[in-house]
C-alpha cells in the first residue's frame, strides 16, 4: 500500500515501527490517538513487544484484530529474575495466535543487572530453544553483554531474528550479518552517534530495520518527552541521509526488511 503525501506525511513514507511497547502505562489513557498519529505520519505496520508473561498477554489481546498490529512474547532480561519454567508453557500456549510474529524481548543485560547475570542466562537459552521449536524470530536485547550473547547464540546455533536498538560495535555487527541476523535501529541515532560511521557500511541494506523502542528513546527533535510510534519518520529521515537515500526509499527499505524478518505476508 502506497501512503498518499499528506500535511502529516509529507514524502509519502511507508514504515514498519519494529519495536515499540503499546503495552506500557504511559500509553494508556491516549493509545487511539498515538495509533491515528502513526497511520497519519505513514507507519503501516507495528510490533509491539512484551517484557513478560502478563505484559505478553496484554500485548496479545491488544494486536488481535488489530490491522497491521503485531507482538511479540517474551520475558526480558530485567525480569529474569522472576522467570519460571511454567512461564514458558503459557507462553508457548499464546503462540497460537496469528499476531504473534516473534519471541521476545529475550537477551541480556548486563549494563543494569537488574537481574542476576545467572538468571539472565538461563531465561535466554529456555526462550532460545523455544523460538527455535516453534520457528519464530526472535527479538533479542543485548546491553554490555555482547561476548556472552554471542556464545550463548553460537551454543545454540539458532539465528533467526534482529538484534534491536543495536548499540554494539562494528565487531558484532559483522557476527550479527554473518549469522543472518537483522539489526534494528532506534532514535538514538540522531544523538550523533560517532559508532555508526563504522557500524553502517558492514551492515547490507536488506538486513536494516527501524524502531521507536517507545514510550523510550525519544528521537531529535522530541527528546524530553515520551516518544511514540509516529516519531519514527526522525529515525527513517536521519538513517536516508547516514545512507544517501530518500527518506520514502529509506521507509520503504526498513518496512520490506522488517515484514521479512517476521515473516509478514
Amino acid at each position: 500500500m502506497r501512503a498518499r503525501r499528506s500535511a502529516g506525511n509529507p514524502e509519502g513514507l511507508n514504515m514498519f515501527d519494529s519495536h515499540c511497547h503499546l503495552t506500557d502505562g504511559k500509553f494508556h489513557e491516549d493509545l487511539k490517538l498515538v495509533l491515528r498519529r502513526a497511520f497519519r505520519a505513514g507507519v503501516r505496520e507495528l510490533m509491539t513487544v512484551s517484557e513478560s508473561l502478563p505484559d505478553a498477554r496484554e500485548a496479545v489481546a491488544l494486536a488481535l484484530g488489530q490491522e497491521g498490529m503485531y507482538c511479540s512474547v517474551g520475558v526480558h532480561p530485567h525480569e529474569a529474575d522472576g522467570f519460571r519454567g511454567l512461564d514458558v508453557t503459557a507462553l508457548r500456549e499464546l503462540c497460537i495466535e496469528p499476531c504473534i510474529k516473534a519471541v521476545g524481548e529475550i537477551g541480556l543485560d548486563f549494563f543494569r543487572s537488574i537481574s542476576s547475570r545467572p538468571n539472565q542466562e538461563v531465561a535466554f537459552e529456555v526462550q532460545i530453544d523455544m523460538a527455535r521449536s516453534l520457528d519464530l524470530p526472535m527479538v533479542i536485547h543485548v546491553r554490555d553483554a555482547s561476548g556472552r550473547a554471542r556464545a550463548i547464540l553460537e551454543e545454540h546455533g539458532y539465528f533467526v531474528g534482529v538484534l534491536h536498538c543495536f548499540a554494539g560495535d562494528r565487531k558484532m555487527a559483522e557476527w550479527a550479518v554473518e549469522r543472518g541476523l537483522y539489526i534494528s535501529l532506534a532514535g538514538n541515532i540522531t544523538y550523533n552517534e560517532d559508532r555508526l560511521r563504522t557500524v553502517l557500511p558492514v551492515v547490507p541494506r536488506d538486513r536494516l530495520m527501524v524502531e521507536t523502542d517507545s514510550p523510550y528513546l525519544p528521537p531529535v527533535p522530541e527528546r524530553g518527552g515520551r516518544n511514540e510510534p509516529s516519531f519514527l519518520v526522525h529515525t527513517v529521515r536521519h538513517l536516508a541521509g547516514l545512507l544517501d537515500m530518500t527518506p520514502r526509499e529509506c521507509g520503504d527499505l526498513t518496512r520490506e526488511n522488517a515484514r521479512r524478518c517476521f515473516r509478514v505476508s
